[in-house]
């Protein structure tokens, strides 16, 4: 099914980012619908610190698609002709800002987002 709302957990309040066990920064989903969402944060990690966000449109906006069209935005930098692909449990994006496909599902109360640059995120 192609609506965000079953592949994310929470998505109101400031929300922890965590890279594997470690809490490396937090943020918050400034838009969040059906089809359409974004997120903002910021992280402090590894020696280094900067900004995260990340915003996802399903292009087609059928309820009833298992894969389409969508655009992606990954810190700034916009992919307009990136792929969305659906399963029960994980939603899949193939963009050429990554070099791997971007994975986002429900995990231990909160959104699990693999993939992005090499790293795996937690949100909640």
């Amino acid at each position: 099914m192609a609506q965000l709302n079953p592949y994310f957990g929470p998505h109101t309040g400031t929300l922890k980012i965590y890279v594997g066990i470690f809490r490396v920064g937090q943020g918050s989903f400034e838009d969040f619908k059906q089809f359409q969402t974004s997120f903002d944060g910021s992280y402090n990690a590894f020696g280094q610190s900067g900004t995260f966000d990340i915003k996802l449109l399903l292009s087609d906006q059928n309820a009833g698609a298992a894969h389409g069209p969508c655009a992606i935005t990954l810190n700034g930098k916009t992919d307009s002709a990136a792929q969305y692909q659906t399963d029960n449990e994980k939603l899949t994006i193939t963009t050429a800002l990554n070099d791997t496909p971007i994975v986002i599902y429900r995990s231990q109360n909160g959104t699990q987002v693999d993939g992005i640059s090499g790293h795996n995120l937690w949100i909640g």
